[in-house]
Order: C-alpha cells, then structure tokens, then sequence
C-alpha cells in the first residue's frame, strides 16, 4: 500500500516525515491553496487525487497530514484523531528535548490508523453490571417461586428454579452458547513492542485518558473561569496563607478527596511553605509537587521484568491475587491482565477462587474462552485454561488456589492468576479469610481493584484490605477501574495511595480486554488543581 505522513510549517517546511514519499503532498497543498479541498471541520481538510486519498489537519502553526491508496477505506474520525495525536506528540517531545522518542512514537501511531478499517468490531468483556444496548437475550417469563440467575451469551438473566441448578462447574459449557458467532477482534493500540515485550504504551502517558478530539469537546475554559483562575483573580496577590489554604482545601474535596486526607495534604503544603503570606500561584506549585510526588509509585512496577525473571529460575510459577469489594470488576480487569501477559508470550492459569457468588466460575469460563479464541488467531505461542473445582466456601477456596498452582507448575504455566470472591471491606468476618487464603496461596503480587467513582469510602477499602493478609504481607498494586466514569473526579486515586503507599499499576478505561492504561500522573494533576 501507497502511504506516508508528514508535519510541517505553512512555509512548506517539512519537519518530519514517515517514509520518503514527499512529492504527492503537493496535490494536497494545492488544494488547500486553492480551496478545492473538502473541510470537515475547521482544519480537517481532505481531497483525493492520482488515484490517493489526502488527509491534513491543521493546529496552531503546524499540520499534520497523509495520504494512502484511494480504494483504503477509513473513518474520518480515525484519520482526524491519529493526525490530532501526532501533533500533539510532536508537540510534546519537542518541548520536553526528547526528540529521539519521535520516530517511535508517530509511525506507532501511524501504523495503527493503517491497520484499521471501517466496521472492524471490537470484543469487549462480559461483566454482569455492564449490557449491550443492541443485544438481543432471551429472557424467560416470570414464573412463581426462586429465582434464579445464570450466564447466557455473556449476560446474566434469570430463569426458575424448576429450570435446573446453576452449577454448571461439573461439566463444559459450550462455546457456542457461551460466546457470540462474530469474529473478536480487539484493537492492541493500548500496547507497544519494547525489545521483546508488549508494554502498556508509553503514548498513553502523553496523549493523557482522552481519545476525544479537541474540535469535539466544548470550548475551553478560559483562565478567569478555571478554580484557580477565579482565586488568583479573588486575591489578587499575596495573602494570608489560611485563607489560600481553605480555597484550596474546598477544591480537593470536591474532586471526592476525603476530607482527612485534604487536611493533611494541606497540612503538609503550609509547613513546606512556612510563610505566612502566598500567592496561589506559590501554593498550587508546591501542591503539585506534593500530589506528584504522591501519586509516583515508591516501589518498582517493572511486574514484567520480575515474571520473566521468576519463569527462567524453574521456580514455582508467578503467582498474583486480584481481591477487592463486590462489585469492582475484580474479574475484568483479570482478563485484561491475562490478556496482556497472553501478548508477552506468557502461559497463563486462571484460578477460580471466587466460589460464593453465583455465576463468577461462569463468567471466568467465558472469559478464558474469548482469550483462547484471540489468542488462537494472534501469533504467540502462549497458551491460557481455567483451573476450577466448582462452588464451595472455606477451605475449599484455599484448597483450590493451592492446587492450582501445583497445577500450573507440574503444566509448565508461567503466571497463576486467582480471582477471589468479593466483599465488603468493613465486614470482619468476611475479610478474616483473606489471611488464611494469603498465608496458603502465598501469591507473588496482591493486586486490589479499586473504583474510581467510590468517593471517600475509598480510603477505608484501601487500608482494610492492605491490613487484611496480616503484618508480613500487604497490598503490592491498585487498579483503578471505571476511570472513564469520573470525569475530573479523581480524588479516589489520591485517597487509596496516601492511606497505604501502594502504588498504582493500571487504570482501567472501558469493556475491552485492552482498556488498560499506565496511569498518566500529570494529567490526574491537572484535573485535581486547575
């Protein structure tokens, strides 16, 4: 296929391109000189001519443009957000002097537009509290007496109990019942190739959690109507470093920061300061630098480089437990994880510990299913199967994690990953077992799922579960899902890392098995204090 991108300056000056193929921008320009291009939006222009079709966007005093073969077919919202990005990009790295990420980054970016194309579905991940507008479940007529629920075609519905149990655990579930006839297919541009890894793309850090086009959001704020525009207008200059310190105190916990750790984190920034008159400009500087410095993981989160130095010692296979309050997406967020490690050539065991909930051994089987079939058409060699002993409470939840593992070692599996049943963080009796499963399962990694839009309650999730597995043993990673719910509101972010030191690993953003992202600790700034 005929392709290339270039940016350059009005001048006609190119200051970067994607292979040599310079010359026919030429019929682009002169459309654009001319008008007799087609303008989509302001500065999104497009024409055809000798047999390629030209894109161009234009921000500030750059554009970003392309071309590929007429017959390539293309959505223009696509087109439109790889141009907007790779200006951005450029932007970036330029004014950070790290030009020589560039060539990576763009032709990434480049490359990825190239292999979609329109009407492309996308797999996403069955989760009992998520259901498709458009789908179609048969669901069966009320009947008196129980209730029961089951998983038909990724979702939970209902049937009576005259229908039958609903430990389906014993025998298979059928692959045509369990998943639907499309083709999966998923879109890996969450991911990059590092040497021989498949990372969590860098890009993402740049670009921030946003997909959405400038041109498509509303209109910017201007200063004047921003938080900290308004103070640095009510105080004019330098004040009384209380009353700066309320006015930002009110913004942290409207960001669903808890009240306690808003105190001490402006408790922190008064005494760093140690004057009595600030500017605000003074005060969000050092609170930046505190909520930086706070959300920056302590500890290493290379958890790629650890596995990979566990599988070449012949050691027992890596062991990570997902737990967390019901609800979560404990389990999704599993799959992605499986997923991810599936890219690496990882040979993944789902263990299903999460014996008390009704449909978690089904879900999981689902799951495991959709990663065989994506995984069958990709080319890894990496293999992943559900290791389960059906419904059971107590010892039956540690006997199954500890034969998983012998399991996995006697199979040749690089990672075990054990789902675990939710609870509520605040019940004691349903929190006690955590010790006993940690102590016997003995996992390399202990990873909560925490969810953004908790609010306050966050705080107390993040310390019971941490002081669950008792004093030798705490949490090692947060996920943070349902991130894309929130908006700007992400102080649940900030609560979970303060009252324990555990850092972030990921945060989740959507349905897919590859909406995961690195957490981009600027922009969760930004949103905290502008």
């Amino acid at each position: 296929m005929s392709q290339s991108l270039i940016i350059f300056e009005p001048s006609g000056k190119v200051l970067y391109q994607v292979n040599n193929k310079i010359s026919p921008f030429n019929d682009l320009i002169y459309s654009i000189v001319n008008e007799s291009h087609t303008e989509h939006n302001p500065g999104f222009y497009t024409t055809s001519a000798n047999q390629k079709r030209f894109y161009a966007l234009k921000k500030g005093n750059l554009y970003a443009a392309l071309y590929f073969d007429v017959v390539t077919t293309l959505d223009n919202a696509k087109v439109k957000s790889c141009l907007s990005g790779v200006l951005r990009t450029y932007a970036t790295v330029t004014e950070e002097g790290t030009e020589e990420k560039l060539p990576k980054l763009v032709e990434y970016q480049f490359n990825q537009l190239m292999k979609l194309k329109t009407g492309t579905p996308v797999a996403t991940t069955p989760d009992r509290a998520t259901k498709t507008s458009d789908s179609k479940v048969e669901k069966t007529a009320k009947k008196k007496g129980k209730v029961m629920r089951k998983w038909v075609n990724g979702e939970m519905v209902e049937i009576s109990a005259d229908d039958g149990a609903l430990d389906y655990s014993e025998g298979k579930i059928d692959s045509a019942d369990a998943l639907a006839e499309e083709k999966l297919v998923v879109d890996n541009s969450n991911f990059q190739r590092s040497d021989d890894l498949v990372l969590v793309s860098e890009l993402q850090d740049i670009l921030g959690d946003s997909d959405s086009e400038d041109e498509d959001k509303p209109a910017p704020k201007t200063l004047t109507s921003t938080f900290f525009g308004k103070i640095s207008s009510y105080f004019g200059g330098a004040a009384d470093i209380d009353d700066v310190s309320k006015k930002f105190y009110d913004q942290l916990i409207s960001k669903n920061i808890a009240p306690p750790t808003a105190t001490t984190i402006i408790d922190k920034i008064k005494t760093t300061i140690g004057k009595r008159q600030v500017t605000a400009a003074e005060f969000k500087s050092v609170l930046t630098e505190e909520l930086t410095k706070t959300l920056t993981p302590n500890v290493s989160t290379d958890l790629l480089y650890d596995i990979k130095r566990n599988s070449s010692s012949k050691s027992r296979p890596y062991v990570i437990s997902v737990v967390g309050v019901n609800g979560v997406g404990k389990s999704t967020n599993l799959a992605k994880l499986a997923y991810w490690f599936l890219q690496n050539n990882m040979n993944v065991l789902i263990c299903a510990c999460d014996t008390f909930r009704s449909g978690a051994v089904e879900q999981l089987k689902v799951h495991v299913n959709n990663l065989q079939r994506l995984n069958s058409a990709s080319a890894t060699s990496s293999k992943i199967d559900l290791f389960e002993k059906g419904y059971g409470g107590g010892d039956h939840v540690v006997n199954t994690a500890k034969s998983a593992i012998a399991y996995a070692q006697e199979q040749g599996y690089d990672i075990v990953l054990i789902d675990t049943a939710g609870r509520t963080h605040s019940n004691a009796k349903l929190m006690a077992p955590l010790k006993k499963f940690g102590d016997a399962a003995n996992p390399n990694k202990i990873i909560m799922v925490g969810e953004a839009l908790v609010g306050t309650d966050s705080v107390e999730q993040a310390v019971n579960f941490n002081n669950a597995f008792g004093n030798r043993r705490n949490l090692d990673f947060f996920i943070i899902s349902k991130v894309d719910t929130v908006g700007d509101l992400v102080g649940s972010m900030i609560n979970m890392v303060m009252a324990t030191r555990v850092p972030i690993l990921f945060v989740g953003t959507g349905q897919t098995y590859t909406d995961i992202k690195k957490l981009s600790v600027k922009s969760v700034v930004e949103m905290l204090t502008r």
